[in-house]
């Protein structure tokens, strides 16, 4: 990551700073400079902000941890981009079954869409066996979808 050391030249664009010129130190990446003043937004993004070059330090390793961070991107599980697999019922297991079914049911299209729900299923298979339950099994399979 590009880092700012010196505060009196006017930082290239992409690097991250810290800015020391309010009540508290605000991280950010230099975003463009223009006339003399250099435009920042906070690490992962947001709102852009004018800062005098002369209130720019380079980050602290505290401060790299933060913005490590909030610039690492978070990987989004969801079927809908098949970074989510289907939980195997292990064979012969009748609750592992009816919890693959209430997963394939949570994770359809519509109202009954849940994905927290169908986790909470495919963790229980995976806690598989099932003595004690993890989780509260209802009772009855979930409705067959209507084609």
């Amino acid at each position: 990551m590009p880092v700012c050391n010196n505060p009196s030249s006017l930082p290239a664009a992409g690097v991250f700073v810290a800015d020391t010129g309010g009540e508290t130190v605000r991280l950010g990446q230099v975003s463009r400079t223009q006339s003399g003043s250099v435009y920042v937004r906070p690490p992962g993004g947001g709102a852009e902000w004018v800062v005098s070059p002369g209130d720019l330090r380079a980050p602290t390793e505290e401060e790299w941890t933060r913005i490590r961070v909030l610039t690492t991107p978070v990987l989004v599980l969801s079927a809908d981009h098949g970074l989510r697999p289907r939980p195997e019922p292990v064979a012969d297991c009748t609750p592992c079954a009816h919890l693959a079914r209430w997963f394939d049911h949570y994770m359809r299209r519509g109202p009954q869409h849940d994905e927290s729900a169908a986790v909470d299923c495919a963790v229980e298979i995976r806690n598989h066996p099932h003595d004690p339950p993890k989780m509260t099994l209802k009772r009855d399979a979930p409705p067959e979808e209507r084609r």
